[in-house]
């Protein structure tokens, strides 16, 4: 169960049972760039009089979990455009 007064709790949830390091580092990864570009979104919605874009959070979310993960996973050896299309089999293939 998460608590959702608590964060935390809810990151650590995120995390995939018996998966690898790799794996579960890479769904730390897409929870703070998830959780970061929804947060950026909203302030531009509130403070700017932005519209809200499911593409403006996602699209930008898997960039940065892209190269996040290019850059501080030595095992990861996957394209950018294999990554939006099978983020799965990218992860599993570590």
């Amino acid at each position: 169960m998460v608590d959702h007064n608590i964060p935390g709790s809810h990151f650590e949830y995120f995390k995939i049972l018996d998966a690898s390091t790799s794996v579960n580092l890479i769904m730390d990864n897409v929870w703070i760039a998830l959780v970061s570009e929804i947060w950026r979104h909203r302030n531009n919605c509130l403070f700017k009089g932005g519209v809200v874009d499911h593409s403006e959070v996602f699209s930008p979310a898997q960039l940065k979990v892209w190269s996040w993960n290019v850059s501080k996973i030595p095992s990861v050896n996957f394209s950018f455009s294999d990554w939006c299309l099978e983020p799965l089999v990218c992860m599993y293939l570590i």
